[in-house]
């Protein structure tokens, strides 16, 4: 059960810096509880720590008063009413216990709360900037707009929750989520991205696992296949990983080393690339995979670039079947609000989060380009005009093609609609980190 409103919370030796305010007026001496309607007000350098429901809250220089508010814990379950912590201004500090969902804190722009046991985040508001802002020190915790609940993104360790007048988005993310965004249904008719008749979208894989120990556990990634670089789409994976890290090849075979000496130095084993690695081996060497360290990371790249395939057609190692496993993204896709221009032109935004975070890198694990994009256009009734247009498909490495309804411009694919039809513009960005 949530705690109810009537709830009285014990608390002792309240320092003598510290205000409580009750039914208006400031009390002349400590109370022994604190109740709903109780505003507390810290001032600086003090703090203040009280528990309730299992959870323990430690305010800093700030106000915060306990408050009776209707709560969405779950879309699409029952709004129960809870005694809130609402925090006006300042910063405070949850220890969630046994009941996490009570762990919450609550702002004019933010509703942040606990899902797991244990888990400690903090909130932060600004009261004359109107930011909220919300971080977790160990688990995931799930960070709302305060307006509109049913509008939340998930704040995993390193990542900080903001919500302001732009809206509610993490700091690497390029934009905020959009009210109009919905799941899915199976009355859209969205065929899967990987579907798209060309040989090898799924499966052809020769080997699976990762080439950095353990192999058989996920890491993290820090740029996906077809992010746009310099001289083309990118053809690789890019996994996370620390200064002369030891990487393997997951499939044997014969070595062969292209680039030595620049930044874009590989080490070729079967249908596999390993780029940004000081090579261990030599040319036609032969390497056992998960065995032979066939090189180091290089300093300061902090990854290693893996490409699956070969020059004439990479394919990405994340498809379905593909090499890289086990490997889940339990987020969904971010869509902007499209930018509809007098010309007909219309400009879409769209980023790919991650649920899977790395620590003790000198960069955030970013958001990726989509895997894919597509659009329908609909007329004002929400009835279709068109089927569904592909603009890329990231079962593969995209290839530049041009005088055929589609150009790879900027840091942005736009798909043109070609001349004499009716279509459309979309427009992917760059990830919000490199």
């Amino acid at each position: 059960m949530i705690a109810p409103c009537t709830t009285q919370i014990p608390v002792q030796n309240i320092p003598a810096q510290v205000i409580v305010v009750r039914g208006g007026s400031q009390l002349s001496s400590p109370p022994s509880f604190l109740q709903a309607g109780d505003e507390i007000r810290v001032p600086s350098p003090r703090y203040f720590t009280f528990s309730y429901a299992g959870n323990t809250y430690t305010l800093w220089h700030g106000d915060l008063s306990l408050q009776c508010r209707t709560v969405s814990l779950r879309p699409g379950r029952a709004r129960p009413s809870v005694l809130a912590a609402t925090l006006q201004f300042g910063r405070v500090r949850v220890l969630a216990g046994s009941h996490p969902g009570r762990a919450l804190v609550i702002s004019p722009e933010m509703l942040a709360f606990a899902t797991r046991p244990r888990t400690t985040f903090v909130v932060e508001r600004d009261q004359k900037r109107r930011w909220t802002k919300a971080r977790t020190l160990n688990r995931p915790i799930v960070a709302a707009k305060a307006a509109d609940q049913r509008l939340r993104i998930n704040t995993r360790i390193t990542y900080t929750a903001i919500s302001d007048g732009r809206g509610l988005r993490l700091d690497i993310w390029p934009f905020s989520i959009s009210p109009l965004q919905r799941r899915t249904t199976r009355a859209d008719g969205l065929p899967a991205y990987w579907a798209d008749g060309q040989s090898c979208s799924v499966g052809c894989t020769t080997a699976v696992g990762w080439p950095l120990q353990p192999f058989n556990r996920q890491h993290a990634i820090r740029a996906g296949i077809n992010e746009l670089r310099p001289a083309n789409f990118h053809v690789a994976v890019d996994i996370e990983a620390h200064n002369f890290q030891n990487v393997y090849a997951i499939q044997s075979g014969v070595a062969s080393i292209r680039y030595p000496g620049t930044g874009d130095v590989n080490v070729d084993v079967g249908n596999f690339y390993y780029w940004h690695i000081n090579p261990t081996v030599s040319n036609g060497q032969y390497v056992t995979a998960y065995k032979t360290v066939i090189g180091r990371v290089l300093y300061g790249f902090y990854h290693v670039a893996l490409s699956e395939g070969s020059t004439a057609r990479y394919l990405n190692p994340l498809r379905p079947g593909g090499s890289l496993k086990p490997y889940t993204n339990t987020e969904p896709p971010t869509i902007g609000v499209p930018r509809i221009f007098s010309n007909g032109r219309v400009i879409v935004g769209a980023f790919g989060p991650q649920s899977v975070v790395a620590t003790g890198f000198p960069y955030e694990t970013p958001a990726l380009a989509p895997s894919s994009l597509a659009w329908r256009l609909y007329d004002a009734r929400g009835h279709a005009l068109t089927g569904l247009e592909w603009a890329m498909r990231g079962s593969q490495n995209c290839r530049v093609r041009l005088g055929l309804g589609e150009q790879h411009l900027g840091a942005r694919l736009l798909v043109q609609r070609p001349a004499g039809r009716r279509g459309g513009r979309a427009e992917r960005p760059a990830p919000a980190a490199v």
